[in-house]
């Protein structure tokens, strides 16, 4: 009886360190888990192109507000910047703390297709080397963080 007793105590601490390794489930997701984030070269880049844009219109609307007493600006044409290129829309929410969204005109085959901060971003970056936290939307609409850099020269 004792050498029965020993081996389902085996099998009940093989099976909990098992199930708590993760071995045996695979690398399923846990049920009703947020798919992961697109990783890679590619989302990386469009999460760097898109951050680059989101910094660059916070730091206008900070550049504005710091001229016109603390207010910002009511629209993108008022800080001097349009709000679309060939490659990009831009929109500045100013409607409590500022938040730059900025999306690719034609996402297709992008991995990610907008990118958004608020402009914490700017206070972000001085802290942290140049580095910054931006949410990117992926093809399937799922939001996920990616760091990138602030451009050069700011």
């Amino acid at each position: 009886m004792n050498s029965r007793w020993n081996s389902r105590v085996a099998a009940a601490i093989l099976a909990a360190f098992l199930g708590a390794s993760g071995c045996g489930d695979g690398d399923k997701p846990a049920p009703g888990a947020p798919p992961p984030a697109p990783r890679g070269a590619a989302a990386q880049a469009d999460a760097d192109r898109l951050g680059r844009e989101v910094f660059d219109l916070l730091d206008r609307a900070a550049s504005y507000a710091a001229t016109h007493q603390r207010r910002y600006p009511p629209s993108l044409r008022e800080a001097g910047v349009d709000s679309l290129t060939p490659a990009v829309a831009r929109v500045l929410e100013t409607e409590g703390p500022p938040v730059a969204i900025v999306m690719f005109r034609r996402p297709i085959g992008k991995v990610l297709t907008s990118c958004r901060a608020p402009i914490d971003i700017l206070e972000e970056s001085a802290l942290n080397d140049g580095q910054f936290t931006i949410t990117c939307t992926d093809s399937t609409g799922q939001g996920h963080p990616y760091t990138v850099r602030r451009p050069a020269g700011h």
